[in-house]
């Protein structure tokens, strides 16, 4: 397996799970045009806690193309890409007033080759349906407790056939105030 190929690997799952973890906090500055949730403008934290069950498949025909030390190195980097998503994460960003009045566009995150469907939303939650490329799906569920604290959580599945691995993460979004500091805005 060439070091692009192994890069492309690790980092697809994981970017799907840090994708999901961005479309939720992007959604905190508003889910889509005309979807805007009543969040306060300013910089927020976002926490994210979560478990992992199963582990993430290597396509069929992308193994079939590999040596068996190639092989070993494929699994053992799905198998850090596990580790780093049962793992507690903590992340800032900025929320201007622009954002919120706008809202999101959610086809701007996430990968192009995501489909999003929402369930349900309003200024106070989101429910969305999201699939990519066939082979992971999740679902995302936000509240707006109050202006300033949303909560939430995401349930991925990415496999193939009756193999897959699902990552559910809980998150908790909190504004810490009007100024951002030296936090760029999110986009």
């Amino acid at each position: 397996m060439t070091g692009s190929r192994q890069h492309r690997a690790k980092s697809r799952f994981r970017g799907f799970c840090v994708g999901s973890i961005l479309i939720l906090s992007g959604t905190v500055a508003g889910a889509a045009a005309g979807l805007s949730l009543d969040v306060t403008p300013g910089l927020w934290e976002l926490s994210t806690s979560g478990s992992v069950s199963g582990t993430p498949q290597i396509p069929p025909g992308m193994l079939a193309g590999m040596k068996p030390e190639q092989r070993a190195i494929a699994q053992a980097m799905a198998l850090a890409v596990i580790a780093q998503a049962s793992m507690p994460h903590r992340m800032q960003f900025c929320v201007t007033p622009q954002q919120v009045r706008q809202g999101l566009d959610l086809n701007r995150i996430g990968g192009g080759n995501c489909r999003r469907s929402i369930q349900s939303s309003s200024s106070a939650g989101l429910d969305m349906q999201v699939a990519c490329g066939g082979q992971m799906s999740g679902a995302v569920h936000l509240r707006v407790l109050d202006r300033t604290t949303v909560v939430g959580d995401i349930d991925v599945h990415e496999g193939f056939g009756g193999a897959a691995a699902g990552i559910r993460q809980n998150v908790h979004g909190r504004w810490l105030g009007a100024s951002c500091g030296d936090v760029p805005p999110f986009d």
